[in-house]
């Protein structure tokens, strides 16, 4: 009801008359009656609501109904659809989903007193809206009816109804910030995934709104912003991937436009970023850094990626790059992808429709395969570590019989388990044969090494390496990132270990002693085993060294320790070299012993019991003659080099010399007999198989001296027959016959009368007498001899033992040098008061010599060059001494030359060679004191290279060539024209030695100079008359330009260069030199045919000289 008394008080100047009386103004009036119907608008509408309906119906939207007058069949059916879209979610991840999350609504807004009107009202809001304008406009006619006329009362009326219609409008207004709060209060504590677009719609149209998301965005938005706050997970947890979706249908339930929330997640990004500048603080930095990663990814999988990039511009908004953006989105990808195979045991199984789904769940994440590859290997990996690891345990522990049929079923698990995926490599990108390498058992090296062997160990067990094992320990070096080498070192120790225990249990059962070929057993065993048959002969002789070893623990082998080691050598195949090198290591220790003993007691204290005392130690351990050589030649080249040692520290020659002259005493005393004793025998064989040889020679030399004498008697009697054939044919001329007989002496007579006398048939008888002289003849000339045999007289010391092998050739020649000096010096004696004087050489000294040769191994030929060397010296160091006063080689010091040369045995060639080296020097000498002076010509180097002198090491390059230089130039200003030239381009840089190359660069450049100059000249000289220096100047020309042909000259007064041609021809030049120097000064034919015509005629003048005559 309106008040009863309206007293309004005005602050109106005076003359402007608004009230009378009581009655207030029109203006006046019409605010009081807009004051009046906003208070009657407010009393309406709480009037016009029934009692405790706001209440009622804020509770039943916090209720779940979200609509007023819901019943409770549409609350659980909306209720059900929710939980169904939540399952849809959950199926994105099976671990986790948005189930037992807290409401991101856990209080309530206050709402203004308009605002809490207009959701009392609800649809009545309109007809609450005419009730109030209706009760203005009453009031307003009530009013105007008491406090004045029909006017006032119309104006009041008119003015409150207007009044009632703002306030109205007013209050409409706040429903659109009513509506949003009205939503968010009754979600509060429920999961916004159980709200419906019905239930929001149900809202909007109790607020008279059609769409809420369109007429209030930002504060839909807001409601968004908070349900997406809480989805991004906080600090190290990973995104668990039904967010995307969970945001998708809470949008789309609240009517939002795309662009709309996408401001959302812009806004939400922002926020995290303020935190980080806020907080500074390094670990909430990367917390937030973390977080914005991850809204990054729930906010491109939201909206897509195409969408995203077009909504969401990170990039520009929050100054990060493509590659960080992409490093988020892979961060989340990647978290889900591990979270999805872990869930589905995937990786474990490697169940094929369980890899097609994690397949498909990469597509759907936008997972690259480089970045799956990469969390599938490390997932494998984890796989066969963690079996590994527990092979490892089970390997590893403490049991009474050691055991590991576990820990090798677990190793074959994993081997089948890399062999699957190897088949099923394609099914998922980084599916394939894993190695511990990189993780976390990859470090434990030890560990998997002992797995190693005790997996061949287990399987070797039975004797046999069978294939499979083969391609088992194959797999697990891969598995274990073994290399080859130690792969197969473990393989090869255990096979080894194998090997001795067969080969144990063979000789113990006496499988190999009735075995018909013990090699065939012991080549089954090696190919069971695939045992290397080089590494099995060498087990073979360890075990052949031992049994040795052990017999001969006594010093000594019996009869019946030779017959165990013939057994177990014929057992175990023992080679003969084997048997040898284990004789001479281990018998031979005993002979060494005895050998060095001997050795060490020196020459004076070495007695015969000594050599008995070794012979005994060799015939006890049953060495051979050859085992025992090669025993004593390593002690004896011990000794030798202990003395040769001896001889080094020596600061002195002489003294060095007397101590490698201990050693040849040592050799001829000590040595020589040992050696002798273990060489006798063969050395009697020797003799006694050459014996045979020189028989067996001498018998066939004699068979062959008696075919030849048969022979040559055959060719004599056929001889005989022929003549006494001729001479019978003869004997018809009697007178002739009987001349010759008289003619002859007495008993040739009296046989060629014989022989004429006999018919052909008695030329066999002839032919038997002169056979059996012959044979007479040689029976006395070559009467049986016994053979003869050439022995060679043994030397009186030893030449098997040397230190060839030991020492350098250089340096076994420099001894064998300074001993040879010794000798040719000889020994000093230290007298009285410590006088040193030289002693008469010894010429023994040189027969020790010869053996101090054959001690060091030197060959003649090394030999012969240490002589040859050393009489060098001597020879240049006589010549030097003769030749040293520079005055040259006479007549009387060449005799004297010669003489020492014949006394040193000096080649002919050498001593020249030596003399001309010592003429050289000082002519060297001379030349060096030339060049410094500048006198040094071409003429000098040509005499003394002729000498002998070697240019090219005597002046250096930068000197020969200053000498070219020099010569050059005085050839090319010489006048000699241009003949001769080849002695300038050869002859000088052949006798000085220069390369033809730079030495011709060098003689252009000096005839290019030249030749500039001389042309000047020549013209000075022409324009002074100077007749004969212009014609020398223009044979220097010539000369130059024969040098250097290819450089033309310019000149700019033609007619100089006529008078100068001219010149040239008038005082006789031949006509090659006319035509050189035409060329030079670059003159055609017709001027120079001119020229010469003009000389030929005399009229030839020179300018100048009618320019003088003008003058004067």
């Amino acid at each position: 009801p309106a008040p009863a008394n309206l007293h309004v008080r005005s602050r109106a100047q005076p003359g402007n008359p608004q009230f009378v009386g009581n009655v207030p103004s029109l203006p006046a009036a019409l605010v009081m009656a807009s004051s009046m119907a906003v208070s009657t608008v407010a009393a309406c509408v709480a009037a016009a609501a029934p009692r405790g309906q706001a209440g009622k119906q804020l509770s039943s939207a916090r209720g779940g109904g979200l609509s007023a007058g819901g019943s409770k069949a549409a609350r659980n059916k909306r209720r059900a659809r929710a939980l169904s879209r939540a399952a849809r979610v959950t199926a994105v991840v099976a671990a986790t989903g948005p189930e037992g999350r807290p409401s991101p609504y856990q209080f309530e807004k206050d709402m203004e007193p308009l605002e809490q009107q207009q959701s009392a009202l609800g649809g009545a809001r309109v007809a609450a809206y005419a009730v109030v304008v209706a009760s203005t406009m009453a009031l307003g006619a009530g009013v105007g009816g008491r406090v004045g006329g029909t006017a006032v009362k119309v104006v009041l009326t008119a003015g409150l109804g207007v009044a009632g219609a703002a306030a109205c409008a007013t209050a409409d207004k706040k429903r659109v910030s009513a509506a949003p709060k009205a939503l968010w209060n009754g979600m509060k504590g429920r999961d916004p995934l159980t709200i419906t677009k019905a239930d929001v719609d149900a809202i909007g149209s109790k607020f008279g709104m059609g769409d809420m998301s369109k007429q209030c965005p930002e504060a839909v938005t807001e409601l968004y912003d908070a349900y997406l706050m809480t989805l991004i997970p906080m600090g190290d947890d990973p995104v668990q991937g039904w967010e995307p979706e969970a945001l998708r249908s809470f949008r789309a339930q609240l009517g939002l436009e795309d662009s709309d929330a996408a401001n959302a997640h812009i806004e939400v990004g922002r926020r995290l970023f303020r935190r980080r500048i806020e907080l500074d603080d390094k670990d909430a930095d990367l917390e937030s850094r973390r977080e914005f990663q991850k809204l990054v990814f729930i906010s491109t999988r939201t909206f897509g990626e195409k969408q995203a990039k077009f909504l969401l511009p990170w990039n520009r908004i929050f100054r990060v790059s493509d590659a960080q953006v992409t490093l988020a989105l892979k961060d989340s990808a990647s978290n889900l992808i591990k979270t999805h195979l872990e869930g589905t045991g995937a990786i474990a199984s490697l169940d094929a429709a369980a890899l097609t789904q994690a397949k498909s769940y990469q597509a759907e994440i936008h997972l690259s395969d480089v970045d799956a590859a990469e969390i599938v290997r490390a997932m494998t990996q984890e796989v066969v570590s963690t079996k590994v690891e527990a092979a490892s345990v089970l390997a590893s522990a403490r049991t009474v019989n050691s055991d590991f049929s576990a820990a090798n079923a677990i190793l074959r698990e994993v081997l089948a388990y890399n062999t699957a995926l190897r088949a099923i490599g394609e099914a998922l990108p980084g599916l394939g044969p894993q190695t511990l390498h990189g993780g976390a058992f990859g470090d434990k090296t030890a560990e998997c090494t002992q797995l190693f062997k005790n997996f061949i160990a287990s399987g070797t067990e039975t004797g046999e390496f069978t294939p499979t094992l083969k391609e088992e320990c194959a797999g697990l070096k891969v598995l274990f990132g073994m290399g080859n080498k130690e792969a197969e070192q473990i393989v090869l120790d255990t096979t080894t270990r194998v090997y001795r225990e067969q080969l144990r249990d063979a000789v113990k059962s006496g499988a190999l002693d009735t075995a018909e070929s013990p090699a065939k057993v012991l080549q089954s065993i090696c190919e069971k085993l695939q045992f290397p048959p080089d590494i099995a002969a060498g087990v073979n002789a360890g075990n052949y060294r031992t049994k040795m070893s052990t017999l001969m623990e006594k010093k000594s082998l019996t009869d019946e320790d030779v017959d165990a080691l013939a057994r177990v050598r014929r057992l175990l195949c023992i080679p003969k070299s084997e048997v040898d090198a284990c004789t001479v290591d281990i018998c031979g220790a005993v002979y060494a012993s005895s050998v060095r003993y001997a050795l060490g007691v020196g020459v004076e204290a070495f007695v015969p019991e000594l050599r008995d005392r070794c012979k005994r130690a060799k015939d006890a351990v049953r060495l051979t003659d050859d085992m025992a050589l090669t025993i004593l030649s390593a002690e004896v080249k011990k000794a030798f080099m202990i003395y040769i040692k001896d001889a080094r520290v020596k600061p002195d020659k002489r003294d060095q010399s007397k101590e490698l002259r201990k050693m040849v005493y040592f050799n001829t005393a000590v040595v020589t007999p040992m050696v002798r004793d273990v060489t006798r025998a063969a050395a009697e064989d020797a003799a006694k198989e050459l014996a045979e040889l020189m028989k067996e020679a001498q018998a066939a030399a004699k068979k062959e001296e008696e075919e030849e004498a048969a022979a040559a008697a055959a060719a004599a009697a056929a001889a005989a027959a022929e003549a006494a054939a001729a001479k019978a044919a003869e004997a018809g001329a009697a007178g002739e016959g009987e001349a010759a007989l008289a003619e002859k002496p007495e008993g040739e007579a009296a046989a060629a009368a014989t022989a004429a006398e006999k018919t052909e048939g008695d030329v066999d008888v002839v032919v038997g007498e002169v056979v059996g002289e012959k044979k007479a003849e040689a029976e006395e000339e070559e009467k049986p001899k016994e053979p003869e045999v050439v022995v060679e007289e043994t030397p009186k010391y030893q030449k098997e033992i040397n230190v060839s092998a030991d020492l350098e050739v250089d340096q076994r020649t420099g001894m064998y040098q300074d001993y040879l000096m010794f000798c040719i010096q000889g020994d000093t004696i230290t007298g009285p008061m410590g006088i040193e004087m030289e002693a008469e050489r010894d010429q023994s000294e040189f027969v020790r010599l010869t053996q101090l040769g054959d001690i060091l191994g030197l060959t003649p030929m090394e030999v012969g060059m240490v002589h040859k060397g050393l009489a060098d010296k001597a020879y240049r160091a006589q010549a030097e001494q003769i030749l040293g006063d520079g005055r040259g080689l006479t007549k009387e010091r060449a005799e004297k030359l010669r003489e020492v040369q014949a006394s040193l045995s000096l080649p002919e060639a050498d001593a020249q060679r030596i003399i001309k080296g010592i003429t050289s020097q000082k002519t060297a000498k001379d030349m060096q004191a030339q060049v410094a002076m500048g006198t040094l010509t071409i003429a000098d180097v040509r005499r003394m290279k002729e000498e002998g002198v070697e240019i090219e090491i005597v002046l250096s390059p930068d000197k020969r060539m200053a000498l070219f230089r020099k010569n050059a130039e005085s050839r090319l200003t010489d006048g000699s024209g241009s003949s001769d030239l080849s002695a300038l381009s050869e002859t000088l840089v052949s006798d000085l030695g220069l390369d033809p190359v730079k030495a011709k660069s060098e003689l252009l450049k000096i005839a290019n100079d030249k030749k500039r100059s001389t042309m000047v000249m020549a013209v000075s000289e022409l324009r002074q008359k100077q007749v004969s220096a212009i014609v020398r100047s223009c044979k220097n020309l010539v000369a130059c330009h024969g040098v250097a042909p290819e450089s033309k000259l310019a000149w700019g007064v033609q007619e100089e260069l006529g008078d100068i041609y001219s010149v040239f021809a008038m005082e006789g030049a031949t006509d090659e030199e006319k035509a050189k120097l035409q060329e030079a000064l670059g003159l055609d034919d017709a001027t120079t045919a001119g020229l010469r015509e003009i000389v030929g005629a005399g009229k030839f003048q020179l300018k100048q000289d009618v320019a003088d005559e003008a003058i004067f």
